[in-house]
């Protein structure tokens, strides 16, 4: 994909490391602070690399997602604002991830000579010459990959042995027009509120230009959802937590290429389980190696891993990791011998406040925890925790309504206390 700038010169849209891409867009989308300096002398970015990423990601999202200039310094910065839209805006930068002219051509041309049942001699014989290198075996590989992408079925007749590939059923041909409206609604919800999402978001999109240009029917582009914690910068990670369940579902051992606080580094690990923080959208990676049962690494600090071997070895049974994380608000564990927190938080409303509204919030959001000693004006809300600072952000959500009246194990509420002094000093409220 490309297209032609100011000068005449053709400029290639698409990326062979979207790595590269996705710190761009991790950085602009979530801090719309860092000039292209930051870039070169930060993230070890050329100053080249940095504008041909901003004019890709401009020819691909659109211009209105983005603001640049500010008088001074260049800043990329992202527009976001659940209100007014909640598309993912961000899922379109995988259209960059790089593909030849041959494999596109390839693409289009089996959909449409592919009309029934044919050998891949039969399909050879009705595409014209490409490039001098394309051969039988790069139509053979095409297809395959298409049969593995499930756009295509590979079918082997037992008669003759030989090898057959063949259209797709028309899936949607069953479905009526409502019922396509109403499947595309079901799609929009469940990949804004289940991870990995991708996948949803380009089914949404399917649904969407088949209706156009199958049906000639128009799909409606309201946005009837508003969602809590809605995080868009998850889908950055997706397509490395896709290959990571891959190696999770089959014992698959790795090496991770990692930014470890003392720089990037490289470790080999038994990929365990994924976890995601649904409040800040951040991906959680479990791994196991021989020296330590348990470790846990963000995914966007994995730049990239190798893949190396099956094997059945593992520290801990499923059943030992689920004891690890029982009582887990997010990904804090517990080794054996290891005592949960047991904190106790007193919520309370003013003389003329409801209770209400406050007390079937800790109910929703609470998890396990238990609430007692309920009256009009407050209650106390009891949890047994691994890690009792992974509760801390919660607690401070709910400003002056909560306070911690317990904790074992650590001073909680001291250290609340002094995080709040620290915050007031930042913002000049106290001195």
């Amino acid at each position: 994909m490309s297209n032609v700038n100011k000068y005449g010169k053709t400029f290639n849209c698409s990326v062979l490391d979207y790595n590269k891409l996705r710190t761009f867009l991790r950085y602009a989308f979530l801090y719309g602070c860092y000039t292209k300096d930051d870039f070169v002398e930060r993230l070890n970015y050329s100053e080249s690399l940095v504008d041909k990423d901003y004019k890709r990601l401009l020819s691909i999202l659109g211009a209105k997602h983005f603001k640049k200039k500010t008088p001074k310094q260049t800043r990329f910065r992202m527009n976001y604002n659940y209100y007014q839209n909640t598309e993912n805006y961000l899922v379109k930068s995988y259209y960059a991830k790089s593909s030849t002219k041959l494999q596109i051509s390839l693409y289009f041309l089996i959909l449409q000579i592919l009309k029934r049942e044919m050998d891949v001699n039969e399909i050879n014989g009705k595409i014209p010459t490409l490039s001098d290198d394309f051969n039988i075996k790069t139509l053979t590989r095409q297809l395959d990959k298409m049969a593995q992408w499930d756009l295509i079925e590979k079918v082997q007749h037992k008669r003759n042995g030989k090898l057959y590939y063949r259209p797709k059923k028309d899936f949607f041909a069953a479905l009526t027009d409502d019922e396509l409206g109403q499947l595309k609604t079901a799609v929009e919800f469940f990949c804004n509120i289940e991870f990995p999402s991708i996948p949803g978001y380009y089914l949404s999109n399917t649904i969407e230009k088949y209706m156009k240009y199958y049906r000639e029917k128009s799909a409606s582009s309201k946005n009837i959802f508003l969602y809590r914690f809605k995080n868009f910068h998850t889908v950055l990670e997706e397509d490395t937590a896709w290959k990571l369940l891959w190696c999770i579902n089959n014992s698959i051992e790795i090496k991770l290429q990692y930014f470890f606080k003392n720089g990037i580094g490289h470790k080999v690990i038994m990929p365990r389980r994924l976890v995601i923080d649904i409040y800040y959208g951040r991906w959680y990676l479990i791994g196991s190696t021989d020296m330590h049962p348990i470790n846990i690494y963000r995914l966007d600090k994995i730049i990239d891993f190798e893949i190396l071997k099956s094997s059945s070895d593992t520290p801990y049974t499923k059943e030992e990791l689920d004891n690890c994380f029982r009582h887990s608000w997010c990904i804090g564990t517990t080794q054996k011998g290891d005592i949960p927190s047991i904190i106790r938080i007193r919520f309370s409303v003013s003389a003329n406040e409801d209770l209400t509204f406050l007390l079937n919030k800790v109910k929703r959001e609470g998890k396990w925890g238990t609430i007692t000693d309920i009256n009009d004006k407050s209650f106390i809300y009891t949890i047994k925790i691994n890690d009792a600072k992974e509760i801390k952000p919660w607690i401070r959500s709910f400003g002056h309504y909560a306070e911690v009246i317990e904790s074992t194990l650590c001073d909680l509420r001291e250290e609340l206390h002094d995080e709040w002094g620290e915050m007031l000093e930042s913002y000049g409220i106290i001195s």
